[in-house]
């Protein structure tokens, strides 16, 4: 009886893993690591939510910056995570160094992932010839897709960072596109954070009615302004 076939990606991602176990270990690693870091996280929080600095002065705002970008750059923890705790913390005074700290994650991660690549995303896309002339084709375009899959919720900060650097998209378009989107999912974020009336109830991470419609309407207006930056250039073809 012949084997039973797989599926010419699960043969792509094999062939990757082969040829470049650095990038699969690296996407493993996004994949696995902001949970744990999460948990890790929130422990210290709850045992340390006294101890932290209360006052935004130059010494807290370089420490945030410099801490909060390599934790939020290598996955250790996500930007939703760090942004509602910012919130309850600083108040709106601190949403600027937040926004700037995940700028300066989104390049750390990107050029990892620059330095990890050898060729993978060609080496995955080997069997979807339409897809890699997709990419091809849309690559003027690319900030579009880099705004769509920001302003998703559930698109993980760190894993996109990873497809960007492997989608080649180029650090200025990263960074201008990037922060455009993540501006709205980051702005929900805070303002639980700054409306919560005590750290146990920030952390909880409770959603009001209001902040459930928005993350359903940031979740669609990413489905909707992915799939049209790929139907638009299929539709052409």
């Amino acid at each position: 009886m012949p084997a039973k076939s797989t599926s010419p990606l699960i043969d792509r991602l094999k062939t990757t893993y082969h040829n470049n176990p650095a990038m699969a270990f690296a996407l493993l690693w996004v994949m696995i690591i902001p949970i744990l870091g999460s948990s890790l996280t929130l422990s210290f929080l709850y045992e340390y939510s006294t101890s932290l600095p209360a006052s935004i002065d130059l010494i807290n705002i370089l420490s945030f910056i410099i801490i909060g970008s390599i934790m939020m750059g290598i996955a250790f923890c996500p930007t939703t995570l760090l942004a509602i705790v910012s919130g309850f913390i600083w108040g709106w005074a601190a949403f600027p160094i937040l926004v700037l700290a995940y700028s300066l994650a989104s390049l750390l991660g990107y050029f990892i992932g620059l330095k990890l690549d050898h060729n993978s995303l060609n080496i995955i896309l080997e069997s979807y010839p339409k897809a890699g002339q997709v990419v091809q084709e849309k690559r003027s375009k690319i900030g579009n897709l880099i705004f769509f899959v920001r302003i998703s919720p559930v698109i993980p900060f760190a894993l996109s960072n990873l497809l960007f650097a492997l989608l080649k998209t180029g650090w200025k378009k990263l960074l201008f596109y990037g922060v455009l989107g993540m501006l709205p999912r980051t702005l929900m974020a805070f303002s639980i954070g700054v409306m919560a009336e005590s750290f146990m109830e920030a952390l909880s991470n409770r959603k009001g009615s209001l902040q459930i419609f928005l993350f359903l309407g940031l979740l669609f207006l990413s489905i909707w302004g992915i799939i049209r930056f790929f139907r638009n250039s299929s539709s052409r073809n």
